[in-house]
């Protein structure tokens, strides 16, 4: 037995400890906030109006076929600009390449 402790004089009788008295600090008790929500879900969170937003727009896109043809006519505006850009990329390498055999048949009709 751990805990007990016995008399010096008295061997056969435990004398137990006395538990050390806890004590208690009372707290001032606050009621719980109340949050706003909708079926459920806190219109308050900022990620809730993130999405509705995104969503929003998405439904925007997708419905309204004004806005659909304004997005096709900019994406096959940026292919055809990025279409011309690699032909330009293109022809300029082709152009160096054309030098640089020049210059090694000059080099060679030199030699």
């Amino acid at each position: 037995m751990a805990d007990t402790i016995y008399h010096q004089q008295d061997q056969q009788q435990p004398l137990y400890q006395q538990p050390a008295q806890q004590q208690y600090v009372q707290q001032p008790v606050y009621p719980a906030t109340q949050e706003s929500s909708l079926l459920g879900v806190k219109v308050s969170d900022s990620q809730f109006w993130k999405g509705a937003l995104l969503g929003a727009a998405v439904t925007l896109l997708v419905t309204n076929e004004t806005v659909q043809k304004g997005v096709v006519k900019t994406v096959s505006k940026m292919t055809a600009a990025a279409q011309s850009g690699i032909e330009e990329v293109k022809e300029k390498f082709e152009d160096a390449k054309a030098e640089a055999q020049a210059e090694a048949a000059a080099q060679k009709a030199t030699e």
